[in-house]
C-alpha cells in the first residue's frame, strides 16, 4: 500500500481521491464506449421514429438537420411497428467515449492541483456537464432509462455538493 502511496495525490482531504476514483471509472468507460455498444444502449433507450410533425423539406429546412428529427417509439409514434433506428451508434459511443476521457483527464489533473482556482472550477464544471447530460437525455428528450444513468447522477451529485461545499478549503486565496 504504502508503493501506491507515492503516485496518490498529496492531499489535507478526501475529495482529491474520490476524484481519482471517479477518473478511473471514467477510463473504463472510455474503453468501453471504444469496443462495444452493448452498454450504452441498455443506458439509452433504443428505438425511435422518424418525427412526422416537422415541416417537409424546403429550401430553409431540412429535417434531417433537425435535432427533433426522432422521435421515441411508441405505439403512439408507431403505431404500425414500422422500421424503427438506433441513436446509439459506433460514432456517438466513440464521441462520447472522447468526452469522457476529456473530463477524466481533468479530473485526474485537478486531483493534484485542487488549490489553483481555475483548475478547481473546470473540474467542477465535468460534474456540472455529466449532471446536466443524463438529466437532460432522462427528463427532456427522454432518451436515457433512470436506472442505468442513478449511479452517474449519484457521483456527480456527490463530485458538485463537495466540491461547492469545500472549495474555501481546498483554493488558495
Amino acid at each position: 500500500m504504502d508503493a501506491l502511496k507515492e503516485y496518490l495525490p498529496p492531499s489535507k482531504g478526501y475529495l482529491p481521491y474520490y476524484m481519482v476514483v471517479t477518473s478511473i471509472l471514467a477510463f473504463g468507460n472510455v474503453i468501453q464506449n471504444y469496443v462495444t455498444l452493448h452498454f450504452s444502449r441498455r443506458l439509452y433507450n433504443g428505438q425511435f421514429v422518424p418525427n412526422p410533425s416537422l415541416a417537409a423539406k424546403s429550401e430553409a429546412f431540412d429535417p434531417e438537420d433537425s435535432p427533433q428529427k426522432l422521435l421515441p417509439a411508441s405505439p403512439t409514434t408507431n403505431p404500425k411497428g414500422a422500421r424503427t433506428q438506433d441513436q446509439v451508434t459506433p460514432l456517438a459511443a466513440r464521441l462520447f467515449g472522447t468526452y469522457t476521457l476529456v473530463s477524466a483527464i481533468v479530473r485526474v489533473y485537478a486531483a493534484y492541483n485542487l488549490h489553483l482556482a481555475p483548475v478547481y472550477q473546470i473540474a467542477f464544471w465535468t460534474y456540472i456537464v455529466a449532471f446536466m447530460h443524463f438529466g437532460s437525455e432522462f427528463a427532456v428528450y427522454k432518451t436515457a432509462y433512470l436506472g442505468p444513468i442513478t449511479t452517474t447522477f449519484f457521483f456527480a451529485t456527490v463530485g458538485i455538493v463537495w466540491m461547492v461545499s469545500q472549495y474555501s478549503f481546498y483554493v488558495e486565496a
